[in-house]
């Protein structure tokens, strides 16, 4: 399909800063291309108003969901309703992210060569676009699981040719309707953090192809819903328990060895820098993270002020 016939639908999910979500509204309102479909789901706060919405964003559709859904939950609820409405591209994008104008034309041109499942934007920082927050990803079996390519690097020649990779962001990747119908729609078993890795695994394992655009620029401020948490904050946990997660999903008898093995290396030199920083915290919740996902254990929501 060309990416003139595309008929695409946006989601973002609002929870956390009400102005991070209006100026991430406003910035898509202003693309160069208009979404066939704006959709902005009040993941659980009740705050965001529809007079909220329709000032920045006139024909956006503000939805409710009554309780914190993660990011998958969240974006699953969107998702259904975009592809009832019609949809052939689902563009999921972070509250806390800026899209330029032209960023969706670039990722639906992508988009449109064959067997293409996911299309991830070029994320720069926000506080210095010269550089960027996130490129693509790969897994790498270590502690964190993944490598996050480009991170900190000044944007330049290696970041800007289109290209097939193991993961693109979440922050701002656009779906295909025909990979959901064969791959399925993100994880809910994972809340927030690495569902993305997890759906583009799933997508690359059923042939798919998953393609990173380096036109389609997106400013991304990170961990906008959880910022100001300080040194234990909630998504320590959550990136342990998905990773362990991801590995039982995914994983060989190797790659899983090699990921215990660097957690139990890394848990150590964990626990000195927290000690040095006054965290003492984040090695138990780290451990939590783990233990929870090896027991597969659902997140504890109100303990981790999630809800």
């Amino acid at each position: 399909m060309s990416a003139s016939d595309a008929r695409v639908a946006v989601s973002v999910l609002h929870w956390g800063e009400r102005a991070d979500t209006l100026r991430c509204l406003a910035s898509v309102a202003g693309s160069a291309r208009i979404p066939d479909w704006l959709f902005v789901l009040d993941n659980g706060t009740g705050v965001l108003t529809p007079a909220d919405v329709m000032a920045v964003a006139p024909g956006a559709t503000l939805l409710r969901s009554g309780e914190n859904l993660g990011f998958a939950g969240g974006h699953n609820l969107v998702i259904r309703r975009a592809l009832e409405a019609g949809a052939t591209q689902v563009l999921l994008l972070n509250n806390d992210a800026v899209v330029e104008p032209g960023c969706l034309d670039a990722l639906l041109r992508v988009a449109a060569a064959p067997g293409v499942a996911a299309v991830g934007a070029k994320v720069l920082a926000a506080g210095d676009p010269g550089k960027l927050w996130l490129a693509w990803g790969r897994v790498t079996w270590r502690a964190a699981l993944v490598e996050r390519v480009g991170r900190g690097a000044p944007d330049g020649p290696p970041f800007d040719r289109v290209q097939e990779v193991e993961w693109v962001p979440g922050c701002a990747m656009l779906l295909a309707r025909e990979a959901l119908a064969t791959v399925g729609l993100l994880d809910e078993r994972f809340f927030a953090y690495h569902e993305d890795v997890d759906w583009c695994a799933s997508a690359r394992a059923r042939g798919f192809r998953i393609l990173f655009a380096p036109e389609a620029r997106v400013q991304h401020r990170g961990e906008g819903s959880l910022a100001g948490r300080g040194p234990a904050n909630p998504a320590r946990y959550l990136s342990a328990r998905n990773s362990v997660l991801f590995a039982r999903k995914h994983g060989g008898l190797l790659t899983r060895l090699r990921l215990a093995a660097s957690v139990g290396a890394s848990l150590p030199l964990e626990a000195l820098r927290a000690r040095r920083r006054g965290g003492g915290d984040v090695v138990a919740l780290l451990w939590r993270g783990y233990r929870d996902g090896l027991l597969g254990r659902d997140v504890p929501l109100s303990e981790l002020g999630l809800r």
